[in-house]
């Protein structure tokens, strides 16, 4: 595959995918040295400080139908992440077919995951879906008097334990890796 297509796969991929920014890989994104927090806001953005420490809260603000509407201004971070399945295209380890199953597989469980949120009596609220999660499982239910809401309750640990695990090994990057 010649650069050119390369990229042109990455492109749709990513188009296709999203997670990076939509709260399903990342709770945030930090800011970066040289960075302007004030200017990132004026973008739309939502930034936070915590101990003097700037950060973006995801899912990201810009984010249009799996689109960035600031990508050209986008944070440092942003610009540098790739996600394990694009970078195995543009080695030339998967195709773009297989990459774009193993995204539209893992979108599946993202729909599941929420339908469960849900299905436990959360709401949509625009946090990250792993902080949505731990809001659920945190909440203690009686297994006798709801019995129903107990088996949603397995089914959605279940459910998160495969995505988190799917997460890891196909798009986060390895601790450590650029």
């Amino acid at each position: 595959m010649s650069t050119e297509d390369s990229a042109a796969a990455v492109s749709r991929l990513c188009a296709a995918c999203g997670m990076c920014c939509d709260g399903t890989m990342f709770q945030i994104v930090r800011m970066q040295p040289g960075e302007v927090p004030a200017e990132l806001g004026r973008l739309g953005l939502k930034i936070r400080c915590r101990d003097r420490e700037y950060y973006m809260e995801q899912p990201c603000s810009a984010l249009r139908e799996k689109r960035c509407t600031v990508y050209e201004q986008r944070p440092v971070r942003c610009r540098l992440f790739n996600c394990q399945q694009l970078g195995r295209v543009e080695r030339g380890e998967t195709t773009e077919s297989e990459a774009m199953a193993m995204i539209l597989e893992t979108r599946a469980l993202v729909e599941k995951v929420r339908g469960l949120i849900e299905q436990s009596g959360l709401r949509e609220d625009g946090q990250a879906l792993v902080e949505r999660y731990e809001r659920v499982a945190s909440t203690p239910i009686n297994e006798e008097l709801e019995p129903e809401l107990a088996a949603v309750r397995e089914e959605l640990e279940k459910t998160m334990r495969e995505l988190k695990l799917q997460l890891n090994r196909e798009f986060r990057l390895p601790p450590g890796s650029k």
